[in-house]
C-alpha cells in the first residue's frame, strides 16, 4: 500500500470556535466546502491538513469512542523571538499555554500550547546543529 496523502482527524465541541482560534494565529484555512461542523486548516510549508470536527457530526463519532488518543504536533520556530510571538498570539487566541517559552534540559527551546478543545501542540526552534 502507498497512501497518496494523509492528515489528521480531531474532535471539537464547536468549529466555529475552533476556526476563529486558528485563523486568529494566522494559519490558512483548508477548503471545507462550507461545512459548518467542520474547521480544516493546513500547518506548514507541506502544508498538512488537520481537520476538526464538531461533536455531533458524523465523524465525530468514530473519533469519540470512549478511549482518549492524543498526539501532540510540533510546529518549528526559526528564532527564540518566534517562539515568544506564538505564546502570545496563542494567549490572545484563547489558548493555553501548558509549558512557557524556556530552553530544556537537551538546550532546545520553545513553549507548549493547547487550543480551547484542549489539543497540544509543541512550538519548537529548529536551531542548526541541534
Amino acid at each position: 500500500m502507498k497512501p497518496r496523502k494523509i492528515w489528521a482527524n480531531f474532535s471539537v465541541k464547536d468549529a466555529a470556535r475552533t476556526n476563529q482560534f486558528y485563523t486568529q494565529l494566522g494559519l490558512k484555512p483548508n477548503n471545507t466546502n462550507n461545512y459548518p461542523k467542520l474547521a480544516s486548516f493546513a500547518f506548514g510549508d507541506d502544508a498538512f491538513v488537520i481537520h476538526f470536527f464538531e461533536e455531533g457530526s458524523q465523524i465525530n463519532d468514530f473519533l469519540t469512542t470512549g478511549a482518549t488518543n492524543e498526539i501532540i504536533f510540533t510546529l518549528s520556530a526559526e528564532t527564540e523571538q518566534e517562539v515568544k510571538e506564538w505564546e502570545e498570539q496563542v494567549k490572545a487566541a484563547g489558548g493555553s499555554i501548558f509549558q512557557q517559552a524556556e530552553r530544556d534540559k537537551n538546550g532546545y527551546y520553545g513553549c507548549g500550547f493547547a487550543d480551547p478543545d484542549g489539543h497540544k501542540f509543541n512550538i519548537l526552534l529548529m536551531e542548526e546543529g541541534m
